[in-house]
């Protein structure tokens, strides 16, 4: 290859989506398709970091910028990958947050496919509409490349503009919220998103949203309300938030300790709307000392979490980021009586 690397390769080389190609728009605004070019021998392979999508077409594009300036006439090498037939069986199973009001400042939305999903349709098929005109809201979402996928690719985390949201940024001085509050929206996902193997989903998805005031104070699991078991019970701990907590962290960041320091084996459950978590443990419940631990990390719907704002007031101090990387909720589990609790940062 006349001593090219992989590194030359990738400026004289890429690889996009056919359909872009042939649509006259600018090459130099296409995202390439994610992946590497390798070099071995006299042969170049292209590694994509997501399978190709059956039943589309990829372009190899030759030398499509000189000098940093785009070629007119590049040459243009196209790849068919046939489609694989069968009908569509993937569907959403869920879309959080699950309840029905967001803060004008939501950070966050996630979608759950019930199979391995393809990359690169996000930005095509979901979409913001207002629910009292019908109008697409424009510029909700933040451009992702690579889109943020679990290692599954079941789950897409669809993340709000953070310039739009943090006030005294010019996106947000410009353009305002990606939300307006006060107007409600509906959130849709078309069934042209394609799964891993090139099908449609089996149908849309719309969940309706109510869009409140902004919420900046920090999550702090003093004021969350505790359910606390009795001894020689296998009953479910239960913690109430006040508040939607986010539904991806909250898989995460709480959990319990013994007496002795070690993880309780067990199940945790989130609750509708993401504003309860409960605990079931595998074995009754002993007459002991016990710990709800927590991850600082954890945040509402607005980004906030237990020692941070996200769009904080540099004026205030009491909205300066804390310290810590647990809090700890220490409780006596007792047959008889209320069971003592205490709180401290780990």
């Amino acid at each position: 290859m006349g001593g090219l690397t992989a590194e030359m390769l990738s400026r004289r080389l890429v690889v996009l989506p056919n359909e872009l190609v042939q649509s006259g728009v600018d090459l130099s605004s296409i995202q390439p398709v994610a992946g590497r070019f390798e070099v071995n021998q006299d042969a170049v392979c292209f590694v994509p970091r997501f399978p190709f999508r059956d039943g589309l077409s990829y372009s190899l594009i030759v030398n499509p910028v000189n000098d940093t300036r785009p070629v007119e006439n590049p040459a243009v090498w196209t790849i068919q990958q046939p489609a694989r037939e069968g009908a569509p069986t993937t569907e959403v199973v869920a879309i959080y947050p699950s309840g029905g009001e967001l803060p004008v400042n939501q950070l966050k939305f996630y979608a759950h496919f019930s199979s391995p999903m393809s990359e690169g349709w996000a930005a095509r098929a979901v979409q913001v509409r207002r629910a009292d005109n019908d109008e697409q809201l424009d510029g909700v979402f933040l451009e992702m490349e690579p889109e943020l996928w679990d290692r599954e690719r079941r789950r897409l985390t669809l993340l709000l503009d953070p310039g739009r949201i943090k006030r005294g940024l010019a996106p947000n001085a410009e353009a305002g919220y990606p939300l307006i509050e006060g107007v409600p929206v509906i959130l849709t996902i078309a069934p042209e998103f394609q799964d891993a193997v090139g099908r449609p989903l089996l149908a849309s998805v719309e969940r309706r949203y109510e869009i409140g005031p902004p919420a900046r104070v920090r999550v702090d699991s003093a004021d969350w309300r505790y359910h606390f078991p009795t001894a020689g019970s296998t009953d479910r701990l239960t913690v109430e938030f006040g508040r939607p907590l986010d539904h991806a962290l909250l898989e995460h960041c709480l959990w319990i300790h013994d007496a002795t320091g070690k993880e309780l084996p067990g199940r945790g459950f989130i609750g509708a709307g993401e504003r309860r978590w409960r605990f079931e443990p595998m074995s009754p419940w002993k007459e002991s000392r016990y710990r709800v631990i927590v991850d600082t990390r954890l945040e509402d719907l607005a980004g906030n979490s237990l020692i941070r704002v996200f769009d904080r007031d540099l004026t205030r101090a009491e909205d300066a980021p804390a310290n810590g990387r647990y809090v700890a909720i220490e409780f006596t589990c007792e047959s008889t009586g209320s069971p003592t609790t205490r709180r401290s940062q780990m």
